[in-house]
């Protein structure tokens, strides 16, 4: 009996020992991205070249493409954005692709389960939310391993696919800046004498390039409420950007006085910083 047990435990110990571990093929990679209000996750194989050629032969042109490598591509996003012209639900979905020459096809599907293009797995129409086509560039750099990336544009998403020289992208529209518009009204309207919210939403809006004629008005009002270095720095560059060069000198001329006259702290920096953005209208 002993000599059975010995033979038993011996046999599943070689097995437990014979388990061979080795590097993964296509390892997963991931992007966790917040996007203004809304935040996004991405799951996705990523195969590599290793000397193959890869569109037209490894993935074959006009067939349906897991776009990736391993389980199914997975975007997930925890607020509606639009895609393709149309508005998508807060979920997860597979990203599946239809490669060809010039133009790629993107197949938005509700089903995750499924790895749509393995042969198991045939394209399935009836759970797919949205398609489009994308037209293909070429990129400079060589991408040995298939990559997707998000770019932040204005509160929006660009979706970046990238491998061998290969590249394509469309945009995730989002309604951050709706939404920021929004906050910022009922917040104003609440706290109407808040001179940092003020300027505050002014500077938002500013650097988003949204909403022009309501800023210079933010920061008037902001300056009627307190005098700050800060809120005629915003006005001075508003109004420089508006091409009202005149009434930003009249303002640095304000604000040099203001500094002079309080001489509030590192005033005198203030001042040199001021005078470097005025040097520039010259």
């Amino acid at each position: 009996m002993r000599k059975i047990l010995t033979l038993v435990f011996s046999a599943f110990a070689f097995t437990a020992w014979a388990q061979l571990s080795l590097p993964s093929l296509s390892p997963e990679g991931s992007i966790i991205q917040n996007v203004g209000y809304v935040n996004f996750e991405i799951h996705y194989g990523r195969p590599a070249a290793r000397g193959r050629k890869i569109f037209g032969e490894l993935v074959p042109f006009g067939e349906v493409w897991r776009t990736g490598g391993g389980a199914s591509t997975k975007i997930q996003f925890d607020k509606p954005v639009t895609m393709g012209g149309k508005s998508i639900p807060a979920g997860t979905y597979s990203i599946v692709t239809i490669p060809n020459v010039t133009l790629w096809t993107i197949l938005i599907n509700a089903n995750t389960k499924k790895i749509f293009g393995a042969q198991q797995d045939p394209y399935e129409a009836a759970t797919e939310v949205v398609r489009f086509d994308v037209a293909v560039q070429t990129t400079e750099h060589f991408y040995e391993s298939f990559t997707i990336d998000l770019d932040i544009v204005n509160n929006d998403v660009e979706l970046y696919m990238r491998w061998e020289n290969t590249q394509v992208h469309f945009p995730l529209y989002t309604n951050n800046n709706t939404q920021a518009l929004q906050n910022i009204e009922t917040h104003l309207a609440a706290h109407p004498t808040d001179s940092d919210n003020l300027a505050d939403a002014a500077y938002y809006l500013g650097m988003n390039h949204q909403e022009p004629q309501r800023l210079l008005g933010y920061v008037d009002r902001a300056l009627q409420i307190k005098e700050d270095g800060w809120f005629y720095e915003l006005k001075i560059n508003l109004l420089a950007d508006a091409g009202r060069l005149d009434e930003a000198r009249t303002t640095y001329h304000t604000a040099l006085n203001y500094l002079r006259r309080t001489k509030p702290n590192e005033w005198h920096a203030m001042e040199q910083h001021l005078k470097g953005i005025a040097d520039k209208w010259k």
